[in-house]
């Protein structure tokens, strides 16, 4: 553990949750195998293309609209669009709606390990716990949903970390609760630390993400290189 900035003890801790709580890279390797396989079953001329192909396109539709970045749902969407268009399928949108709930349905088919639910657990018992998440799985079906009193994920208008809706919302609803006083902890350099440290928020970078150092643009409040590392840090 190392502390870049002042410390001081938060009211509400906020989580990212894709590779902060979980491993996220074998559940979407997993689900996009899947969806690839059921793409290929429902429109045979799209078998040419494999996962690769896919997410070669989803980067280039992500970097034509750089909004998307922050919102994993709609960019996935216009992906599959853009995708079936160019194999001439009609009614592409429509489809590309279907593929992603089907898509949605394996991405949210995990459990969370057993050592990061015992922590939520633990820091719930003194804490107010809030998650803050620019992806798409589903809390409920994972079993998370309970030990959060705020879920705030990309859609309907809000847009994902680091832009300041997510932040924004989580301090409008404590609104009697300083910006200082919200505590952020997640693994990604830009939406997590950049994101929680330039709305005033105190941050905590998880190093063993899929963050680098090279990719830090400003320093977290706190480094910690393995999550459990939060009970020495809010609980001794």
């Amino acid at each position: 553990m190392q502390f870049f900035r002042r410390w001081q003890p938060p009211k509400i801790i906020s989580f990212d949750l894709d590779d902060t709580l979980y491993d996220n890279v074998p559940v979407m390797q997993t689900a996009e195998h899947s969806v690839q396989q059921y793409i290929v079953d429902k429109f045979p001329e799209t078998a040419e293309w494999n996962v690769s192909h896919w997410r070669q396109l989803r980067d280039k539709v992500s970097q034509s609209d750089p909004a998307l970045a922050s919102d994993m749902t709609e960019l996935r969407i216009r992906t599959l669009q853009h995708g079936l268009e160019q194999f001439g399928v009609v009614n592409a949108a429509t489809h590309a709606h279907d593929i992603m709930e089907h898509f949605l349905l394996h991405r949210s088919n995990f459990e969370p390990p057993k050592e990061s639910l015992e922590l939520l657990q633990q820091l719930a018992e003194r804490y107010e716990l809030i998650a803050l998440s620019n992806g798409n799985v589903d809390t409920g079906k994972i079993g998370l949903s309970d030990y959060f009193s705020l879920i705030v994920q990309p859609g309907n208008g809000v847009r994902g970390k680091p832009l300041p809706d997510m932040f924004l919302k989580a301090q409008q609803h404590f609104s009697a609760v300083k910006p200082a006083e919200f505590l952020h902890v997640g693994d990604h350099p830009y939406s997590d630390v950049l994101g929680a440290q330039r709305h005033g928020w105190q941050s905590v970078w998880l190093t063993s993400g899929l963050g680098r150092a090279q990719h830090l643009s400003i320093l977290p409040t706190v480094k910690i290189d393995h999550l459990a590392q939060l009970k020495s840090l809010l609980l001794s």
